[in-house]
């Protein structure tokens, strides 16, 4: 969306969640999962939670994060916002909510929507708060893997290639951390973050200062790398977890190294979280250099995206980290003003805004060649790897 009143683009909204809210006791979260995890951390930083909903019986009799885990059968009005996580479930829950008689985006919303709009409003407006669900320092484009296709073209970077100057991470921290209270999760990544030679002094350097400020903190590998011992300690101090993406599909060998290091991190109570092995990914067009988009088409491909994924480069924020380090490691000249510099920055409400989809122009430049949302229809194997890696 492109700046039209800046610094009030959401109030009329903001006044309307507000108000939903003074009417409510609090959340419940309907799925207790990945989603549902994740939306639970954030509302108990800020004591919103009630209970859980989930169908699943175990959870319901041990319950799930420390917390209560009701059936959907006992759901009751009660004052409550119902969050709906579950994941490709909404239209039928939906449908069930209604029928008892609740009222959707008033009684009851969807986990997206929620965290992604709702509860930031929230934050800002009630608790001048600034939130924000996702932020990421790239510390190294450099990776052990040469995925063809890479979301973020690091296959084309070589490994002699410098990385993010320590300094320049710790400014980039220092100067997120000045105008955000909180992030849901604070993501270091690459390439392959374990390859930066300095990542447990950013890694101490983060946790020391603003652990305070992060729900989740986290490094995101692809398991070809086993973290030192002195790694794994500072992962321990910080509460730092450990994100495995699993390529084995494409890369059989990484396999064994997967298990190697989720036991070695559970053995020694770091939190790590492995994905389901990934068969494909989306091809988001990057490779291309076609931009006979109309402005028209370019502002509907950022409008239906809405990208959480923000980058952190020293005084720069980036909306959205592919189109910065696609353009940046492919040597495109485009998008090079495509960030909000941090230090300019004023009235926090502007960055709230930025966060919603809100810009100078209402689209990134990169938006000209990526596919956005229709990249899910164009599947690729998922790190499939150029050369003979087998």
């Amino acid at each position: 969306m492109k700046w039209k009143n800046k610094g009030h683009e959401i109030d009329n909204f903001a006044l309307e969640i507000c108000n939903i809210f003074d009417q409510k006791k609090g959340v419940i979260v309907y799925g207790a999962g990945n989603v549902g995890t994740r939306i639970y951390r954030a509302l108990k930083r800020y004591d919103l939670f009630h209970k859980f909903v989930d169908n699943d019986t175990q959870k319901q009799k041990s319950g799930y994060m420390g917390e209560q885990v009701v059936g959907s059968d006992q759901i009751i009005d009660g004052g409550y916002l119902l969050v709906v996580a579950v994941a490709g479930a909404y239209k039928q829950v939906s449908e069930q909510l209604q029928k008892i008689g609740l009222e959707e985006d008033k009684d009851f919303v969807n986990a997206e929507l929620f965290e992604n709009k709702w509860l930031p409003t929230l934050l800002y407006y009630r608790y001048q708060h600034l939130y924000t669900n996702l932020a990421q320092i790239c510390v190294t484009e450099r990776c052990t893997l040469k995925c063809k296709k890479c979301a973020h073209a690091c296959n084309v970077v070589a490994m002699n290639e410098e990385d993010m100057p320590l300094d320049i991470a710790k400014k980039s921290a220092d100067v997120f951390f000045s105008k955000y209270d909180c992030v849901g999760e604070f993501v270091l990544i690459g390439g392959e973050p374990l390859l930066y030679k300095n990542l447990i002094e950013i890694e101490e350097y983060i946790g020391s200062k603003y652990g305070s400020k992060i729900i989740l903190f986290s490094i995101t590998t692809n398991g070809t790398i086993i973290p030192s011992d002195e790694l794994i300690k500072i992962c321990m101090r910080y509460n730092v977890m450990i994100r495995i993406s699993d390529y084995s599909a494409s890369v059989p060998r990484l396999k064994n190294n997967y298990q190697k290091l989720y036991d070695k991190l559970k053995d020694l109570c770091v939190e790590v979280w492995k994905t389901n092995a990934e068969d494909s990914w989306f091809d988001y067009g990057f490779d291309q250099t076609d931009l006979k988009k109309s402005i028209k088409d370019v502002m509907q491909t950022f409008e239906h995206c809405k990208t959480q994924c923000r980058e952190i480069s020293g005084e720069k924020y980036y909306y959205c980290v592919m189109a910065h380090t696609v353009a940046k490691n492919r040597n495109y000249n485009i998008g090079k003003v495509d960030y909000i510099d941090l230090s300019d920055v004023k009235d926090r409400k502007i960055l709230l805004e930025f966060e919603l989809g809100y810009n100078d122009k209402g689209f990134l430049d990169m938006c000209r060649i990526c596919r956005g949302k229709e990249a899910e229809r164009f599947l690729i194997p998922a790190a499939e790897q150029e050369g003979t890696i087998k």
